[in-house]
């Protein structure tokens, strides 16, 4: 099982569906098992959806996606 630090570190990977595969069978179980990460996937996975809703109601602009997808990597 992995720890709080790699969960937290590759929990943007696991939700963009960008983690590699052998990992994300054990992102899932920490998660399931963790009640100190899960409420932080729970707002991560929130906030997507929020930025999903938002982009349906309108395409933003190239540079808005490209800033916010930085902001996000590096937070």
């Amino acid at each position: 099982m992995i720890d709080c630090r790699h969960a937290m570190m590759r929990l943007w990977e696991y939700l963009d569906g960008e983690l590699p595969a052998d990992e994300v069978d054990a992102l899932r179980e920490h998660l399931a098992h963790c009640a100190r990460c899960y409420p932080q996937y729970r707002r991560r996975l929130a906030f997507l959806a929020l930025v999903s809703r938002a982009a349906a109601a309108g395409a933003p602009r190239p540079e808005f996606v490209h800033r916010l997808r930085t902001a996000i990597r590096s937070a």
